[in-house]
């Protein structure tokens, strides 16, 4: 229990990503079977298995803690797949490419040139005009009249109308701002 056995057994990949790659790289006439799908997973885990301990030997040999790409490339060339390290490494620029990419996108608030306490100060603002703008809107009041006939046949339960609502919400608003 705990072995290193145990920890193999249980490596996959996921079943439906597989069969989707093996139905986008037949033709469509083609058909495979579950078995097959099944040989053909245990396959590529063994062979991830395969070119990740030879990057690991690599990575060990090179006095570094950690597997780069250029392990696994090194390792594709030792093990004789020296046909697949171009593509390997046109994917792996892409990947890197995206990724920073991302990471840009992802600090847009960082740079707008406000604190954070401002925006939050302006957002406060926008909801409040949001706030006002549909009270007065005709959707509003038919939610009220709506909110109204309920609390009439709930007899005395009674939610706070929009009207109460925004009051709180204004009244906290403003508590926020000070």
């Amino acid at each position: 229990m705990g072995d290193k056995n145990d920890k193999e057994d249980n490596l996959s990949l996921p079943k439906a990503t597989v069969s989707k790659l093996i139905k986008e790289m037949l033709p469509q006439d083609v058909k495979c079977s579950n078995e097959t799908r099944d040989l053909i997973l245990e396959c590529c885990v063994e062979f991830i298995h395969l070119i990740s301990s030879e990057a690991n030997d690599i990575c060990g040999r090179e006095q570094k803690r950690t597997i780069a790409a250029e392990h696994v490339i090194k390792a594709l060339t030792e093990l004789g797949f020296s046909d697949y390290t171009q593509k390997v490494s046109d994917v792996y620029d892409k990947h890197k490419l995206e990724v920073s990419t991302k990471s840009k996108s992802s600090k847009k608030f960082e740079n707008l040139g406000k604190p954070t306490e401002q925006l939050i100060r302006e957002q406060q603002l926008l909801f409040a005009k949001a706030r006002s703008a549909f009270q007065a809107s005709p959707e509003a009041q038919q939610l009220q009249q709506l909110q109204q006939q309920q609390q009439q046949q709930q007899g005395g339960l009674q939610a706070p109308s929009v009207q109460q609502q925004t009051d709180i919400n204004t009244t906290t608003t403003s508590t926020i701002q000070k």
